[in-house]
């Protein structure tokens, strides 16, 4: 039994699923867009980047995928093309860009020509928390806790880093999970270097085995990686404590989801 475990170890195949937060995904993919806004606005990337989070659902609302449009902001004094969707009312006109850029962009337009926001711009780039409660005063949103949502937010995600206007390198680990014959589930971390290739460290197991695995991924095309796993894995069935422990080696594949 010892050496078909073994043989199967040197053959097995499992795959692995690893993903990131949509909101971690959205904060990667405009926390620059909005640093830049910042040092031409001097509107706090925080605020930039709590509002598109709050506004457009990471990203993924209707207004932002057909509309490009992050903010909400609605086409008074707008000259450009029209998206509309309900709101406060039925079917009210929200401005459509061609780009996120163009939206981040004049969100930063918005605020600075409409002379209810003037006062933020007294304030400290860093005191987010200012901001926050002079959007909700100056009737940004309806919202009773609108302030709130965006404090809450920014000190969870820890958004306020990037009011400092330095770039932030962001440790990219993720958690992951596997599954391969015999192994009902498992669980584990990925470090994931620059969309490349990822390292793993995993733990499966299933009624019989249980399996502790370190490997590396490297890139194939689109979201799939494929590489090996050095695996340890103990089988506790058999009454011979030398032959409790095996050691292997195995192929994987793995899919990194994008949209959890």
């Amino acid at each position: 039994m010892k050496y078909l475990l073994q043989l199967f170890l040197l053959c097995y195949s499992s795959y692995s699923l690893f993903s990131q937060g949509k909101t971690d995904l959205y904060i990667d993919k405009y926390s620059s867009l909005a640093v830049s806004e910042m040092k031409e606005s001097k509107i706090p990337a925080s605020i930039t980047l709590s509002q598109g989070i709050l506004e457009s659902g990471n990203g993924t609302s209707r207004l932002a995928v057909e509309g490009n449009n992050h903010f909400g902001i609605k086409c008074h004094g707008w000259g450009g093309e029209e998206i509309y969707a309900d709101d406060d009312q039925e079917n009210e006109c929200f401005r459509k860009y061609k780009s996120a850029k163009q939206s981040f962009k004049d969100h930063s337009e918005f605020l600075i020509r409409n002379a209810r926001y003037s006062s933020l711009f007294d304030l400290d780039i860093t005191d987010y928390k200012g901001w926050a409660k002079g959007l909700k005063a100056a009737g940004y949103a309806t919202s009773p806790t609108y302030a709130e949502n965006l404090i809450s937010i920014i000190e969870r995600y820890q958004l306020y880093q990037y009011d400092s206007g330095v770039p932030i390198k962001n440790t990219p680990i993720f958690v992951s999970r596997t599954y391969g014959f015999p192994f009902v589930y498992g669980v584990g971390l990925c470090y994931l270097k620059e969309d490349k290739y990822f390292i793993n460290l995993d733990v499966s197991s299933s009624f019989i085995y249980s399996q502790a695995s370190l490997g590396s991924q490297y890139h194939l095309f689109y979201d799939l990686y494929a590489g090996f796993d050095v695996n340890g894995i103990y089988h506790g069935y058999t009454h011979d404590q030398r032959h409790n422990l095996d050691f292997g080696i195995s192929t994987k594949l793995s899919y990194y989801h994008k949209n959890r």
